[in-house]
């Protein structure tokens, strides 16, 4: 029997993932270089060795400035990661790992647990986190200096909580960015 019914939106969305497959899309590849490795979805920027490395932002020139490398992105078909730290993190890659990350297009990204996220709104990148907070998150505001809005990336959905079974609950929301190519 064919299949009556479509639609152009997915059921849950999940961090990381790219949002369609439209032709303006540019992922690279870099080295983490993050202890605890690195959770999809998260925002990321030249590590050490600024050619080959990425790491979460850490200073808020590293998000205001434009130089970041983009946005991780999921892969579901690669190992979880096996590191104790990145294990304890939650993060769904290792330290010294080879990262996909996604600097043109729609992608799903992480949000900070309490961000009220609005549609067609500056999307805004966490720089220092506290308690409970992970650097590299996307929230709506700049959270008392802790976040700075991260130039050409505009949040395209109201975030939504989706729940997978091994990452519990997550805040989601859909970004559209256009990063200069790397």
């Amino acid at each position: 029997m064919p299949q009556t019914l479509h639609t152009v939106d997915m059921p849950e969305a999940r961090a990381g993932l790219v949002a369609d497959s439209g032709i303006v899309q540019d992922t690279i590849s870099k080295l983490c270089e993050e202890a605890a490795g690195v959770h999809a979805g998260s925002f990321v920027v030249p590590g050490t060795d600024a050619e080959n490395q990425a790491v979460h932002p850490t200073l808020t020139a590293e998000v205001s400035d434009g130089d970041g490398w983009g946005i991780v992105r999921y892969d579901s078909s690669k190992m979880p990661a096996v590191g104790a730290a990145a294990l304890a993190a939650g993060n769904e890659y290792d330290d010294e790992e080879m990262l996909p990350i996604f600097s043109k297009g729609r992608i799903w990204v992480r949000c900070d647990d309490a961000a009220v996220i609005v549609a067609n709104t500056p999307a805004f990148v966490r720089f220092v986190a506290g308690g409970g907070e992970r650097l590299g998150d996307f929230r709506e505001d700049a959270d008392t200096a802790d976040a700075v809005a991260l130039p050409n990336c505009v949040f395209r959905s109201s975030h939504r909580d989706v729940n997978f079974d091994q990452a519990g609950t997550q805040r989601v929301a859909l970004v559209e960015i256009l990063l200069p190519t790397a």
